[in-house]
């Protein structure tokens, strides 16, 4: 019977070592994609009309709409309009998070 007893004490403590691993292991996960998010939203790479719609999944029409109600932010660069990716980005979160759609990244 203390046999058993010794197994049973010996796998809880390796249960619990498990768990805080595996905790940690989380911890080290989520803080390393929310950093390359952060990183990722402060990026200032500039996006053209056809790869914002594209990233967005919208068409010509709704891009201009989104642009001139502000959702978006058009850069004028020369004769050329640039949307920064970041900006994008934040729009997209601004968006979904109305629709109650949980945005997540992945890298």
């Amino acid at each position: 019977m203390q046999e058993q007893n010794l197994i049973n004490y010996l796998e809880s403590l390796v249960d619990k070592k498990l768990e805080k691993q595996s905790d940690a292991i989380v911890l080290r996960i989520t803080n390393f994609l929310n950093q390359s998010k952060k990183e990722d939203l402060s990026a200032k790479e500039w996006l053209s009309s056809k790869e914002t719609e594209t990233l967005l999944k919208i068409s010509a029409v709704t891009r201009w709409e989104w642009s001139k109600k502000g959702i978006l932010n058009a850069h004028k660069i020369g004769s050329r309009l640039r949307y920064r990716k970041d900006e994008v980005l934040q729009a997209l979160i601004k968006i979904e998070s109305k629709k109650g759609i949980k945005i997540t990244f992945v890298t």
